[in-house]
């Protein structure tokens, strides 16, 4: 289970790829970017991630939620806070294409913890 979340949170440097690929850009909820928002440090963006991710990731195993209602339900939740924490700008300042990315980004992190 332990290297099912480790395996899932590295993978997700990919999916940020991916991503800048489609948009053209880094979007609003760039781990990086998010960072330098909270913390001053686009490391501590980074750090915060391998803390989240795994921990994410063993709630869905432990539970057994089902990939592709864990994956919305997680982008649901970070869209609804991710703002109001600062760690991302009003979701009226995020560009077009970001939203939907977001839930796809969430999704595909679910769906890798599933298959891993």
């Amino acid at each position: 289970m332990i290297g099912a979340a480790v395996l899932a949170t590295f993978a997700l440097r990919g999916v940020d790829a991916v991503e800048r690929s489609l948009l053209g850009h880094r979007p609003a909820y760039d781990v990086n970017a998010m960072g330098k928002r909270l913390f001053g440090s686009a490391r501590a963006g980074r750090a915060l991630r391998w803390m989240y991710g795994p921990t994410l990731a063993i709630v869905q195993k432990k539970l057994r939620l089902p990939p592709l209602l864990f994956g919305p339900a997680i982008a649901l939740g970070e869209l609804l806070a991710m703002p109001r924490v600062g760690a991302t700008p009003p979701i009226r300042k995020w560009r077009r294409g970001e939203v939907p990315l977001l839930f796809a980004h969430a999704t595909a992190f679910a769906l890798l913890v599933e298959l891993l």
